[in-house]
């Protein structure tokens, strides 16, 4: 008998709880009265329309207008949300792969580090250090443009086979990806983009403007105070200096060697990290993070005429976290710098240089130097 209201009492307990009545209908009600307040929305709505656009043909354009970018909105939501899955997906294949010796999973983002990370060690010794600095933007010159160009046929030819699609390079072309290694996180990304109207010369100076301008981006877009010391003589060829990040819940401090080139046939720009200079040591426990990077552009101009119709501009970037994939800074990291990693925020800036300075010529004169 006990054990028999033991189950009785169980059943009731394991049964969801009704809504007592009055609940019920207040929430039908609030129902009633939402749907009633939406169809008198879409009745002004309509009716506003009808009295705007009173030729039909207009009101159904617009209409057919409205749907689309209805859907466009939608199309964009679903977009985001799955570029954040695979992100967080990265992460996870990441956090495997630094519990396993040889990691299955697809990923040139070690490799494209190494490539990139000359791992320059500076001495104390003023002459020796600027002899240094100099075979190091000696080499940058020499092999940088190969280097980008081995990554980026590599992240093509993937993006390809992914996409199953053509043979024929459609920019801007994208592509992110994590690798976990023993004791650090590595996020690396390739970005191709069109530089239209442009001239080599205009774009390469709009990607040092770009470069130069890091620190009033980083405060503008991602609320990021950042400053920067030179450490070398101003009159050496070879720009070494200290950057200081603050904010989005991460701090950073990293010394940069920066080499940049124009030729006849492309331009080409370096940032790598020194991490080892007694004269300016960087702790890496108070540095969460560094990047390096590898840009280069060329022209892309007509067969018959010799005219440049566009730049191609070409960007690898490599973020270097002194933490493991699953902690959570990382990842709130990557959805505050994003727009740099996917190129959004070097295109932007690149163009509205050259569009600027496009305006300020009349003439043939330069009126913003006026």
């Amino acid at each position: 008998m006990d054990e028999l209201k033991i189950n009785e009492e169980s059943t009731r307990a394991g049964r969801p709880r009704r809504l007592g009545s009055n609940a019920v209908t207040h929430e039908i009600r609030m129902l009633r009265a939402q749907a009633a307040s939406m169809e008198d929305e879409l009745q002004a709505l309509q009716s506003k329309w009808r009295d705007q656009l009173q030729d039909g043909r207009i009101l159904a354009t617009a209409q057919e207008s409205a749907r689309e970018k209805h859907a466009t909105s939608q199309a964009e939501k679903v977009r985001e949300d799955l570029l954040q899955s695979l992100q967080q997906q990265q992460l996870l294949f990441a956090t495997l792969q630094t519990a396993v010796d040889h990691s299955p999973f697809d990923s040139s983002g070690k490799e494209m580090f190494e490539a990139l990370h000359f791992g320059t060690r500076l001495g104390s010794d003023p002459a020796e250090r600027e002899k240094l600095l100099l075979e190091h933007h000696k080499r940058s010159i020499t092999t940088l443009p190969s280097i980008v160009d081995i990554f980026l046929q590599k992240a093509i030819h993937r993006h390809q086979e992914s996409e199953e699609s053509d043979n024929l390079l459609k920019t801007p072309l994208s592509r992110l990806d994590v690798t976990g290694c023993e004791d650090s996180t590595l996020v690396s990304s390739v970005f191709i983009s069109e530089i239209p109207c442009a001239s080599l010369e205009q774009v390469y100076s709009a990607v040092l403007a770009y470069f130069d301008d890091v620190p009033s981006y980083m405060k503008r877009h991602f609320n990021v105070h950042a400053e920067r010391t030179r450490l070398n003589s101003a009159n050496s060829p070879v720009l070494y200096r200290r950057s200081t990040f603050e904010g989005s819940k991460m701090s950073a401090t990293v010394n940069n060697i920066m080499c940049s080139e124009l030729t006849a046939s492309y331009g080409m720009v370096h940032v790598d990290a020194v991490t080892d200079d007694p004269l300016h040591p960087v702790i890496e426990s108070a540095s969460s993070q560094y990047s390096v990077c590898g840009l280069t552009i060329t022209p892309l101009k007509e067969p018959l005429t010799g005219q440049t119709l566009s730049v191609m501009l070409r960007w690898l970037v490599v973020y270097r976290y002194n933490m493991l994939p699953y902690d959570p800074r990382i990842k709130e990291n990557l959805q505050v710098i994003r727009p740099i990693l996917n190129g959004d925020l070097i295109t932007a800036s690149v163009c509205s240089y050259i569009q600027e300075r496009q305006m300020c010529f009349e003439d043939g004169v330069d009126i913003c130097q006026k």
